[in-house]
């Protein structure tokens, strides 16, 4: 009994000296000094025209939402809401429509529509809902609702109105993204912003009414790649520039669907508008 005691204990000591040798590897530390590289180094300069593994390439059409205009800087913003006085704008800034591309760098397929659907749902839904209308799980929950991409017909759809009309010029549906309590009952109630649903919060910061289904495909681009307001970068969850514009894609796939006039559908469709499907004989009732 003993010897095996003995046993056990030699090799846990062995085994403990083996994971300290494996933990403390004979590598050089951040900025350790060596005697490997000249001046004392332990790592090496990167190498001139090095590219690292997400960096965009200049001229990379996947990789290029902004117009020659987009990436010109501009003095201030040409309509800018009061807090935005006197602010220098940066290149990317929304403050026209045409700073950003309005076609896709590549033709889209089928399968590029339905791989932007899959993506949409799996990244995008939770929070802007699967049809769009900004109403997923997460601001279900009380977080910050994102726009929806649908405006309410009663708005005007081409003309972008300018600071100076706010805000008599919102009719119909309003934009909110957020509770407030009410004065009167204490209850929670919606926080309506000052422009119209389905349009840009982007472009309305800086004086402008853009509905986003009039918005360039680039500024889509954008936003998905730099992020907006509550709605971080998602660079990491669509590391593939393709899959960003897919993406934007299929988002203009759902304006489109919600855009349709029922009498220039097929007549298929219309009847099927009409008429809810027929309830086939055996299959059980689907209660909610």
């Amino acid at each position: 009994m003993k010897t095996t005691l003995m046993t056990v204990a030699a090799a846990a000591l062995l085994t403990a000296g083996c994971q300290q040798k494996m933990a403390d590897q004979p590598a050089h530390r951040p900025y350790e000094e060596s005697a490997l590289f000249p001046f004392k180094q332990s790592a090496r300069p990167i190498e001139k025209g090095t590219v690292h593994v997400s960096q965009p390439v200049e001229g990379d059409p996947l990789t290029t939402w902004l117009t020659e205009l987009g990436r010109t800087p501009q003095p201030a913003y040409p309509n800018p809401t009061p807090d935005m006085k006197d602010v220098m704008t940066v290149p990317g800034a929304p403050t026209d429509n045409a700073n950003f591309v309005d076609k896709f760098p590549f033709a889209l397929t089928e399968g590029d529509y339905k791989r932007g659907q899959h993506l949409f749902r799996a990244v995008c839904a939770e929070c802007h809902g699967a049809a769009g209308h900004g109403n997923g799980k997460i601001p279900e929950r009380g977080f910050l609702r994102p726009p929806s991409y649908h405006r309410d017909p009663a708005h005007p759809t081409d003309n972008e109105v300018t600071n100076a009309a706010r805000p008599n010029d919102v009719t119909g549906a309003r934009d909110w993204s957020s509770m407030k309590p009410d004065a009167a009952s204490g209850r929670a109630v919606r926080d309506y912003t000052d422009h119209p649903q389905g349009f840009s919060r982007g472009f309305s910061r800086l004086g402008k009414r853009m509905p986003l289904d009039k918005v360039n495909v680039g500024y889509i681009f954008q936003v998905i790649t730099w992020g907006f307001g509550g709605m971080a970068s998602h660079t990491t969850q669509l590391p593939d520039p393709a899959d960003r514009w897919r993406v934007a894609g299929y988002i203009r796939a759902l304006q489109l669907s919600q855009l349709a006039e029922k009498s220039k559908l097929p007549g298929d469709l219309q009847q099927a508008i009409d008429q809810p499907p027929v309830k086939k004989e055996g299959t059980p009732e689907v209660k909610h």
